[in-house]
């Protein structure tokens, strides 16, 4: 495979990190993003230590901040304008319902309204490069209801189900992205991150093994020239029948456009 120009979200730590040495060591371009200038600093002098790469550039941004996604995406373009790969990451697991400044739920504005506005900024320069995007989501979305009037946790609220909730909203959205850039999905497996530890009792494999997932899946929609998949274990797996429901789908769509108008999307 060539050189790739590659951003993950998320990148300071658990499976972004992972996922950024792997993609380091193997030759590719890595994009650092992170929501504070120390944990940036550090991730980027771990990537070099551990792979002899320094990384390419790095992006601060609060995904919490809708403004600062739409300024990192701005400033991902003018630096960086041969970007091929956009591996949205980043992602919370929120015990308690929270709202961010703007007064989104927190869930749903990191793990879903963010990452929609970074690919929408980015799409032009992905499409122009053939580039592509991956969406970290999660086996968990299979048990996420579809309630227009809880997307947000307005009725009704567990951590659970706002995270569920919002991996499957990940997959919607790859299946209506993939139509003008490729777009794919993944479940990353059980992995012992922050996140994991937040809402399971579980102990999950080490981050190495989701960031060998991420770059082993990257590597094997390159080769097979998959496009709207999500995958599982480095192979197309089934997801929810919601997600390929084209109403709801739409339904999100408008909903979100509606979120997102005031950045012209």
């Amino acid at each position: 495979m060539n050189q790739l120009t590659v951003c993950i979200t998320g990148s300071t730590d658990g499976i972004g990190l992972a996922a950024a040495k792997r993609f380091a060591a193997a030759g590719h371009r890595v994009i650092v993003h992170g929501r504070s200038a120390s944990r940036i600093k550090e991730a980027s002098a771990e990537i070099a230590r551990v792979t002899g790469a320094e990384p390419l550039g790095a992006l601060e941004a609060d995904f919490t901040d809708l403004d600062a996604v739409y300024s990192m995406g701005r400033e991902l373009v003018q630096r960086f304008p041969g970007l091929d790969l956009l591996v949205n990451n980043a992602a919370v697991y929120m015990p308690t319902r929270t709202l961010t400044p703007e007064g989104y739920e927190t869930t749903f504005c990191v793990n879903y309204l963010a990452p929609v506005l970074l690919t929408s900024l980015l799409r032009p320069a992905l499409i122009a490069n053939g580039g592509s995007v991956l969406n970290v989501s999660s086996v968990d979305h299979h048990s996420a209801v579809f309630d227009s009037a809880n997307f947000q946790g307005e009725r009704g609220y567990s951590g659970y189900d706002a995270y569920a909730r919002s991996k499957l909203f990940n997959i919607m959205f790859t299946l209506d992205s993939a139509s003008d850039v490729r777009s794919n999905s993944l479940d990353p497996g059980v992995i012992a991150t922050k996140l994991l530890h937040a809402g399971w009792s579980l102990a999950g494999d080490d981050a190495s093994v989701g960031g060998e997932e991420v770059f082993g899946t990257v590597m094997e929609i390159a080769r097979n020239g998959w496009n709207g998949e999500y995958f599982e274990n480095l192979r197309p797996a089934r997801y929810s029948p919601i997600a390929a429901d084209v109403a709801a789908r739409r339904e999100l769509a408008e909903l979100t456009g509606e979120m997102l108008r005031r950045f012209g999307f």
